[in-house]
C-alpha cells in the first residue's frame, strides 16, 4: 500500500470532478491547511485537506513524524489560506478504506468506546468496516462511529 498512490488517485477524482464547474482548474487556489474544530476535543491543523462524504483528510505535522488523519466528525472547518477552497471529492470513508486501506497498519478512534485500537482493516462495506487488531481482536465498526483513522506509515514495502 502506497499512501502517495492513494492521494493521487484522490486529487485525480478531486480533479475530474472540479473540471464539470465554470471555473477551471487553473483559475482555482485549493487551500493547504485547514483547522478542524471538533467540540470536545482539541483543534488540529491539517495540510493538504481533502473533503469527503462524511469526513476530512490531511497531513497532521507532528515533530518526529507526519501522519495522515482522516476526521469522521467535526464541528467547523476553517480554511487557514485566506480566498483558496477547500478540494473536495464524493467518496466516503468506507470507498477510501476499500480501494486504500485495507491491510495498513493504523490507528482508530471509535466514539463508543471512547478508546483508540491499533491494528488494520480486513474489509469494508456500505457502512461498515472489519477491524482486527494487533491483539487479534475482531471488530464490526459502523463508520458513523470513527472519530479518526491514522496511517503513519507512508508507504508499507511488500513482504517477501
Amino acid at each position: 500500500m502506497n499512501i502517495e498512490a492513494l492521494l493521487e488517485d484522490l486529487e485525480a477524482q478531486g480533479y475530474f470532478a472540479s473540471t464539470n464547474d465554470d471555473e477551471t482548474q487553473s483559475q482555482r487556489l485549493f487551500c493547504r491547511s485547514v483547522l478542524v474544530i471538533r467540540g470536545n476535543l482539541p483543534d488540529i491543523y491539517l495540510a493538504m485537506p481533502l473533503k469527503g462524504k462524511n469526513f476530512i483528510a490531511g497531513f497532521q505535522n507532528r515533530i518526529t513524524k507526519s501522519s495522515w488523519l482522516i476526521i469522521g466528525e467535526y464541528s467547523y472547518l476553517k480554511a487557514q489560506d485566506l480566498g483558496s477552497e477547500l478540494q473536495e471529492t464524493k467518496l466516503s470513508i468506507n470507498a477510501i478504506a476499500q480501494a486504500h486501506l485495507i491491510g495498513v497498519p493504523l490507528r482508530l478512534g471509535v466514539k463508543s468506546q471512547n478508546a483508540e485500537l491499533n491494528g488494520y482493516i480486513t474489509r469494508s462495506f456500505s457502512k461498515t468496516i472489519e477491524f482486527v487488531s494487533f491483539e487479534a481482536e475482531r471488530l464490526w465498526i459502523p463508520t458513523a462511529q470513527l472519530n479518526y483513522l491514522v496511517v503513519e506509515k507512508l508507504s508499507i514495502n511488500s513482504q517477501v
